[in-house]
């Protein structure tokens, strides 16, 4: 398996595992094994295992941080378009 299958393998499984009721705390540990797993199939060293961990780790940081950002960025308040008080310039009166 290519590194981007790897990935993209470790983010299905997980979800695959919130789905069924793992708690969210776990996944971390889940897609690091994970990594390690794949990784370990495509090259049978410690190096390969290592390399897993580190795929595995990254999944969980990349995922998290973009869930992250697109929460922060869909709660943004709205502006009331009929308001007008957002639009008032100090430099106008």
């Amino acid at each position: 398996m290519d590194k981007t299958e790897i990935v993209a393998a470790i983010v299905a499984i997980t979800q695959v595992f919130k789905y069924y009721g793992v708690p969210s705390n776990f996944c971390p540990m889940i897609a690091i094994g994970l990594g390690a797993l794949f990784q370990y199939i495509n090259n049978p060293t410690v190096n390969g295992i290592l390399e897993g961990i580190v795929i595995g780790a990254t999944v969980t940081g990349g995922y998290g941080l973009l869930k992250g950002s697109a929460q922060s960025v869909l709660k943004q308040p709205k502006k009331d378009v009929t308001d007008f008080a957002y639009m008032e310039d100090d430099r106008c009166h």
